[in-house]
């Protein structure tokens, strides 16, 4: 039986992240993909047979997740998925179609306001900061409901490692942007993203005796 769960993750960014940065970072699919911990493989492919009509002008690719069963690394295996991109003035859009009747669907936006800007009204019940730009990621998944718990968590941690690096990446970008605009005697310029991994893995419970004692 699927089920359907939605979730919103926020983190606030680092002071001295441009608006114009973050969002370049989540318009930069490749570096999305290859920031996430549990992708090894990726391949650009044309519309699969499966996409939806509005979905036919997205950017495509096939994406391969390592699973672990044990601690360690001792037994893995690996899983291929389809993935479209499709990019908005404040973030990114992404729909995942993967084995087991997994589906996500997951929105990126930078919100928030930095000083000098007008102060944009926080949604209620978010945590989210009341100043300064934040990253928000609305999570639409639909998946067996035995994994769903399981997968939703997994999603959360590797999200959550590839958000760190992003915004690791991104200070250190406007950091050497700002460095150059100073070098050259000029003032400083203002600069101008596996869930299938979890879902296999609990498909598989009997591989992994933590993994099935989580289950339980």
């Amino acid at each position: 039986m699927s089920k359907r769960t939605v979730f919103t993750s926020i983190t606030p960014l680092p002071a001295g992240i441009s608006r114009e940065t973050a969002i370049g970072f989540l318009h930069d699919h490749v570096e999305m993909i290859d920031l996430n911990p549990l992708i090894i493989r990726r391949e650009r492919i044309e519309p699969p047979a499966h996409a939806a009509p509005e979905e036919r002008g997205c950017v495509w690719y096939q994406l391969t997740d390592r699973v672990a069963y044990l601690p360690g690394g001792l037994v893995t295996s690996e899983v291929s998925y389809t993935c479209a991109f499709h990019d908005l003035p404040t973030g990114l859009q992404t729909h995942c179609y993967a084995p087991l009747g997994l589906e996500i669907r997951d929105r990126w936006s930078v919100a928030g306001s930095l000083p000098g800007e007008p102060h944009e009204p926080v949604e209620l019940g978010l945590g989210a900061p009341a100043s300064g730009l934040y990253l928000r990621e609305d999570v639409d998944m639909r998946c067996n409901f035995v994994m769903a718990a399981f997968v939703k968590r997994t999603l959360k941690k590797s999200h959550g490692a590839l958000v760190d690096q992003l915004a690791d990446k991104a200070r250190r970008s406007d950091a050497d942007k700002a460095t150059a605009g100073t070098d050259d005697g000029q003032a400083p310029r203002e600069a101008t993203s596996s869930p299938v991994a979890a879902a296999e893995m609990a498909s598989n419970p009997s591989q992994s005796p933590a993994l099935r004692a989580e289950l339980e």
